[in-house]
């Protein structure tokens, strides 16, 4: 009864205090008496019941986690009793989490995270495992080539068909995902009449042979989006993040890419399980108040995302240096905007010394369509975040090269320019805030006329700066460019992404223990954690949508390379310390 007490008073004072303070009382509430850790408090037997309500994303085995969720087996059930307050009083921001939290009673909670505590699963740790990526390496992955001929009528990137209709794509389907959806369609729990004529016809060998033939092949991106506000869709698309990745390649095996699939086919999946068609309990709760318009929002951002399938990720390197992978990248963009970035073509920008924020931010609204270039689109379409990331930073520590002479401009002219766009761009075009603000100084004439004819005619879309370039004449924003395009062009600060085993070693380790294996109490282990939970979680504290002081801190200043690096790391270590 000790114990129980000890939990009746983190209820009491969870229910007066909110935010980051009831986390804060909660836990050391928790960590008054250390002998919590060890005996515990509730019922085991009675929480096993309880967890039936956890089982469709934790499992009642703790390990399940094939909808994104962490693995809990064996946590601490301070930090677990911690972690639901937090669910409760708004801390953490999860929908189906605080509605489960706020359903316990004091008793049912001790004896959930009771039962959970005492387990001893194993966590998986990175759920794609080497047996799968040497499967798909393996003669198996011929076996089913001759079998997979009656698929590509319909299933093929190049047939007119599935180009027309609402068909996936299979290439680099995990054998996790593609076994269960296949035998969805031949038991009839999924309904598609053309599937239905195969039921019968394939033995458990069949189907394991065709799906080890296409998780080998390399996945390819659909046709162009042909509606929906992509950026639009990407706001939406945060609630999935958590299952299907930030831009929709899932790093777990038993949840599918959504990257780069046929906007047609998504459309028509997420209609069909919002609408009942399809019946997944963890797809219902986020889908069932989804507007068409959000929908197709929704799948016009996925379907320009490129995939990548978890099991070919073994084949790139595990050297983390960003800035040669950048230098490699931004090849492709010389032959336009010159050698490191420094343009020497008219209308072409240049590059060089531009804030990594910045550049991100104006190359993902190409690829959304936000801002509108043919040749732009086309040429970005195929980026990954980390990706664009990566020649992020390479051109940010290139040296800008002045392009046009300098010389002293006509103080009317200086003024209009600084008037006119001082505010914002700073005075003589030195951005104060390059990271959403880009700098003038020393940019490319042409390119700045341009651009503000863009912003002019809806092109490009910033209500402040469509105000600004409809009032200029042609002689002035002539005469604005010059000046500007012969100012000192900035070199911006650039923090560098750090090594992934550093910023483990002197940021992660002080709290969450070497490799991650917590000795703290109310402090989570990571080793082993699920990957794609893990850079949700570091993506939640950043952004602040888990309150917390001191993860934001951790977290602030980290680039999605070296969280999804850090991510990867954690979910390696499975062995004991």
């Amino acid at each position: 009864m000790k114990y129980l007490g000890i939990l009746l008073s983190v209820f009491i004072l969870s229910g007066c205090e909110l935010g980051e303070t009831a986390d804060n009382n909660a836990l050391e509430i928790v960590q008054t008496d250390p002998m919590l850790k060890m005996v515990g408090v509730g019922d085991a037997v009675k929480g096993r019941v309880v967890a039936d309500q956890c089982v469709a994303c934790h499992g009642l085995n703790g390990v399940r986690a094939r909808s994104g969720s962490p693995f809990i087996a064996g946590m601490e059930q301070g930090y677990l009793v911690r972690s639901l307050l937090a669910y409760r009083d708004g801390t953490r921001n999860h929908s189906a989490m605080k509605e489960v939290s706020d359903t316990l009673t004091p008793l049912q909670l001790a004896d959930v995270t009771a039962y959970y505590a005492g387990l001893e699963t194993v966590w998986r740790g990175a759920v794609v495992s080497r047996k799968s990526r040497n499967m798909v390496k393996s003669k198996r992955a011929h076996a089913g080539d001759s079998i997979a001929q009656g698929c590509r009528s319909c299933h093929s990137q190049t047939a007119r068909y599935q180009k027309d209709e609402a068909i996936p794509s299979l290439d680099g389907m995990p054998l996790e995902y593609f076994k269960p959806a296949l035998k969805s369609y031949l038991n009839g729990q999924r309904n598609n009449e053309i599937m239905k004529l195969f039921k019968g016809r394939l033995s458990e060998q069949d189907i394991y042979d065709i799906g080890i033939y296409y998780a080998a092949r390399k996945p390819k991106k659909a046709e162009p989006p042909s509606s929906g506000d992509a950026a639009r869709g990407k706001f939406s698309a945060r609630a999935c993040a958590g299952c299907h990745g930030y831009n929709g390649n899932s790093l777990n095996p038993h949840i599918p890419n959504l990257a780069g699939q046929s906007q047609r086919y998504l459309i028509k999946a997420i209609r069909d399980y919002r609408d009942g068609k399809r019946s997944d309990l963890l797809m219902r709760e986020p889908v069932k108040n989804l507007s068409n318009t959000t929908i197709v929002n929704i799948a016009a951002y996925y379907a320009r995302q490129q995939p990548v399938s978890p099991l070919h990720r073994s084949s790139a390197s595990t050297t983390f240096d960003p800035i040669t992978d950048g230098a490699r990248l931004a090849a492709a963009c010389n032959s336009c905007h010159g050698k490191n970035g420094n343009s020497v073509k008219d209308g072409v920008p240049h590059l060089a010394g531009m804030n990594v924020k910045y550049f991100t931010a104006a190359t993902k609204a190409y690829q959304t369509g936000q801002r509108r270039h043919s040749a732009m689109q086309k040429i970005v379409a195929f980026y990954s975040d980390t990706d664009i990331e990566k020649m992020a930073y390479y051109y940010a520590i290139q040296s800008p090269q002045q392009v046009v002479s300098g010389g002293d401009s006509l103080d009317e002219v200086n003024e209009i320019a600084n008037r006119a766009c001082g505010d914002c761009h700073g005075e003589r075009g030195v951005s104060p805030n390059p990271a959403t603000v880009p700098s003038l100084a020393g940019q490319q004439v042409d390119y700045l006329i341009s651009a503000t004819h863009a912003y002019a005619k809806g092109l490009r879309h910033n209500e402040s700066m469509k105000l600004i370039a409809e009032k200029l004449n042609a002689d002035e924003l002539k005469q604005i460019a010059i000046y500007f395009a012969k100012q000192s062009a900035p070199q911006v600060d650039t923090q560098l992404p750090d090594n992934p085993a550093r910023i483990v070693e002197e940021r992660c380790n002080r709290c969450h223990g070497e490799r991650g294996y917590s000795t703290e109490l109310g402090v989570p282990r990571l080793a082993g954690q699920v990957e794609s939970y893990l850079v949700v979680a570091m993506k939640e504290y950043q952004e602040g949508v888990r309150k917390n002081t001191v993860m934001y801190a951790m977290t602030e200043t980290l680039s999605l390379l070296e969280i999804k690096a850090i991510a990867a790391y954690y979910a390696e270590q499975q062995s004991a310390p």
